[in-house]
């Protein structure tokens, strides 16, 4: 909904504005309020429960000194109380009424009385709830019962709600006298210092959730507030009209490139016509739009390895930072947009700008039309922003422009320097480069992105950016656009078709993500499941158990460990499609037991040998295909060979070889629990999802193996070995305790926790191995100490001992280029 708003001016007769009526706002900056009060509320309560004699200390320092501050304030403590009860409510309303703003005395009246409500619940949960020592701490001397003054809750809810302390001196004013009245209610031994702590956060609390709840006012430039900050930047405006909103009716202010420079800038856009004649872009940044955009900045450089987020925390830095980087780019050669002036006024910051001469956007440029001249001077503005320093990090269809005549005079202009850095680093110039590929390649086809990148940049640049080709390093438009392109998987075909013009190139995946969701799921629940682990952990008897254990079994136990390497480096020479030293395979399988810190069991076998095979030149499709069929092998050849286990046991006559009931009973569970689940429709599905691509993958390359006999023996005995290993540290683990259990028991409960640990994404599987083992030897009869003694030293062989061994091959494969 827009409204033109005619604004007189001393200058101008009437001032054109197009805008939307001012709204409020939920402020990004009360959930951080919000969360850091919850924060202090939660330190309050800990210093006063585990710090009592912190409180304490203080507390009677305090009152050595009250005699003497009781004297020089002759006043009594009730007029304090007075003037926090009745004084400061009197000033905050009597402000709110000059100001003329009925509905804010509402709120923050409402806020007081939610503020009392909240210290009151506060008060009753401590009572009936909390320990000694913290109800100790929050008990004045010569008081019976903790005491929570709800009166001071109210005015710090009322305060809350009234405003931010910055806006207004009375706010300010009123603060201060209320922590100068709590400070002589410490004195006089009204209240403890936690107490005090703890009412003001309970109200600021109760204040910032109504305030964030009904929203606020914002303190934006709107109607002659935005003129008048223009002014004062130096430009007489004669209309604006706001661009990033839609419109009822049609302006003729607005066109495709402004539609296209709203969509991308941050804040406000607005079309300005001066009084001159003049057609200008102003940009207005919002300051309580300020803190989410900065918290966006950081998160993204928290994730992202190698982006740094320019230190602009308040509003003016960000203007300023945004113009300056505009500004060189501009200086440097770039097309773009030139800064004309600044201005501020109220909460919000002002950016006029030049409005580029160019006629639409890219994203409005028909495929047709994007010839090799258009391309050609897309990368020249690149590389003349890159030559001096300076990249954008955000380019994509809407922040490049295209002049009208792309046949005669294919002009670029370059947009939106809001994420842009000067004296920036090669890494975000290698982003750049990136999504300028990847964009181009969505609209004609992956082989003429990387023909005009190789004639404008040269092959380094382009092969330097290959690796950063990944969907996190693109805009949120050029990945809509990848998905709805005709050229079907388009980032894989771009790093094709640079390995076609440069064969040396590294086009594999660079790791640029420090962690994800799956990352931080992983790592709560290793925790979690150590908690788990721990709770039941009886020390003392563990030692007891080691200490009586055979240091023979667990040294042979360690060889059965070390074999696993074997077996997991034969299988993947074997499926191989290029030839690769078995010396490098088997130190890239001890480096994988590094990396299983920090990733899921099996993940990191896989990932690694994937970097192995691309860093030997071996296609990305091929590479997954081959390491997709090594774990599909070993699954298969690990059933295959508990079955032949079963025959080979069955045929001795030796039914005490045969699994035990209650093993039998447990992985019959295991399977009656996956065949119900996979009657579920949604679960098959996920499932489907999740089994056909990797057949489909690894079909065509088990075709090829099947016609190489001995290719398809040494993979089989491989994965065997690698099974026979496990088992043999296991069973040793338990003969190390004097346990005798059947083969084929060891074998199945191994296959059970493996099972386990790989649908569990914990790191290494840690706790769900555990868990699973220990649950399976005390099914089978063993104690639970032995057990868990059993299942710890295992897994101190197979695990926790070979992480040195896989830091140091790690660091040897890295020193090699191996990795």
């Amino acid at each position: 909904m827009t409204a033109d708003v005619p604004v007189p001016r001393a200058d101008a007769p009437t001032v054109r504005i197009v805008d939307e009526p001012e709204t409020r706002v939920r402020r990004f900056t009360d959930v951080i309020g919000i969360a850091g009060t919850a924060v202090g509320i939660v330190g309050v309560l800990l210093l006063g429960e585990f710090a009592i004699g912190t409180t304490e200390g203080l507390t009677q320092d305090i009152s050595s000194i009250s005699p003497f501050l009781q004297r020089l304030l002759v006043a009594p403590v009730n007029l304090f109380t007075a003037i926090l009860a009745i004084v400061i409510p009197a000033v905050i309303i009597t402000d709110m009424l000059v100001r003329r703003e009925p509905r804010r005395i509402i709120e923050a009246l409402g806020a007081g009385v939610l503020g009392v409500i909240v210290t009151l619940i506060a008060a009753l949960m401590l009572y009936g709830w909390g320990g000694e020592a913290l109800q100790a701490s929050l008990t004045p001397r010569g008081a019976e019962m903790l005491q929570l003054p709800a009166y001071v809750g109210a005015i710090s809810a009322l305060l809350t709600a009234a405003g931010r302390r910055s806006t207004r001196r009375s706010l300010s004013l009123s603060w201060n006298m209320l922590w100068f009245g709590l400070a002589i209610a410490v004195i006089f031994g009204v209240v403890t210092i936690p107490s005090a702590l703890l009412t003001v956060l309970l109200g600021r609390l109760a204040g910032l959730a109504l305030r964030y709840w009904l929203g606020s006012t914002a303190d934006r430039a709107y109607g002659d507030s935005l003129v008048e900050g223009l002014r004062r930047a130096g430009f007489r405006a004669q209309s604006l009209v706001r661009a990033d909103i839609g419109h009822d009716a049609v302006h003729p202010e607005l066109d495709a490139v402004t539609d296209a420079l709203a969509r991308t800038r941050q804040g406000r856009v607005y079309a300005m016509t001066t009084v001159e004649g003049h057609h200008l872009l102003v940009v207005a940044l919002d300051g309580d739009q300020q803190a989410a955009g900065f918290v966006s900045k950081m998160w993204t450089s928290l994730r992202l390895r190698g982006i740094d987020t320019r230190p602009d925390v308040s509003l003016r830095q960000s203007a300023e930072a945004t113009a300056l980087v505009s500004h060189a780019a501009r200086v440097a050669g770039v097309r773009t947009g030139r800064v004309l002036g600044m201005g501020q006024i109220r909460d919000t910051m002002l950016l006029v700008y030049q409005r580029p001469p160019a006629a639409r956007p890219l994203a409005d440029v028909p495929a047709a039309e994007l010839t090799d001249a258009v391309l050609d001077a897309l990368w020249a503005e690149i590389a003349t922003a890159h030559s001096a320093g300076i990249s954008h990090r955000q380019l994509n269809a809407d922040t490049i422009l295209v002049s009208e005549d792309v046949e005669t005079d294919p002009a670029v202009w370059l947009t939106s320097w809001e994420m842009g850095e000067a004296a920036t680093s090669t890494f975000a110039q290698r982003i750049d480069v990136a999504q300028v590929l990847a964009l181009i390649a969505a609209r004609v086809g992956a082989q003429r992105a990387v023909d005009s990148a190789f004639r404008a940049l040269g092959a380094e640049p382009v092969e330097q950016a290959a690796p950063l080709l990944q969907t996190i390093a693109l805009p949120p438009h050029t990945r809509a656009a990848l998905k709805e392109s005709e050229h079907g998987k388009v980032l894989e075909a771009v790093r094709e078709a640079i390995l076609e013009r440069s064969p040396e190139a590294e086009v594999a995946s660079e790791n640029i993500v420090r962690f994800g969701g799956r990352t931080v799921l992983t790592i709560a629940l290793g925790l979690v499941a150590a908690v788990v682990i721990l709770a039941s952990f009886n020390t003392q008897q563990f030692i007891d158990a080691v200490q009586q254990a055979n240091p023979w079994w667990l040294v042979v136990g360690f060889m059965w460990a070390l074999l696993t390497f074997v077996g997991a480096a034969l299988a993947l020479v074997a499926f191989s499609p290029v030839k690769v030293p078995f010396s490098r395979v088997l130190l890239t399988q001890v480096a994988a037991a590094y990396i299983s810190v920090a990733v899921p069991a099996g993940v990191g076998p896989a990932a690694l040998n994937l970097r192995l095979l691309t860093k030997r030149k071996v296609p990305t499709p091929l590479a997954v295909a081959t390491v997709a069929l090594v774990q599909v092998s070993s699954v298969v050849v690990t059933v295959l060979g508990l079955v032949g286990l079963t025959l080979a046991s069955g045929s001795q006559g030796a039914l005490a070889a045969l699994p035990s009931t209650a093993v039998v009973i447990a992985f019959g569970v295991v399977v009656l629990v996956i065949v119900a689940a996979l009657l579920v429709p949604a679960v098959r599905g996920w499932a489907m999802k999740r089994v056909m691509p990797m057949l489909r993958q690894t079909w065509p390359r088990l075709t090829q193996v099947m016609g190489q006999p001995w290719r398809l023996a040494l993979g089989i005995a491989g994965n065997l070995l690698l099974t026979v290993g496990f088992v043999g540290a296991f069973q040793s683990s338990l003969l190390a305790f004097n346990q005798h259990l059947a083969v084929i028991d060891v074998a199945v409960l191994f296959f059970v926790g493996n099972a386990v640990g790989a649908a569990v994404p914990t790191p290494g599987g840690l706790g769900a191995v555990e868990i699973a083992l220990t649950t399976g030897l005390t099914g089978a009869g063993l104690p639970y100490a032995v057990a868990l003694s059993a299942v710890l030293v295992y897994r101190l062989l197979t695990y926790w001992l070979r992480i040195p061994l896989g830091y140091v091959a790690m660091k040897y494969l890295e020193r090699k280029g191996e990795l």
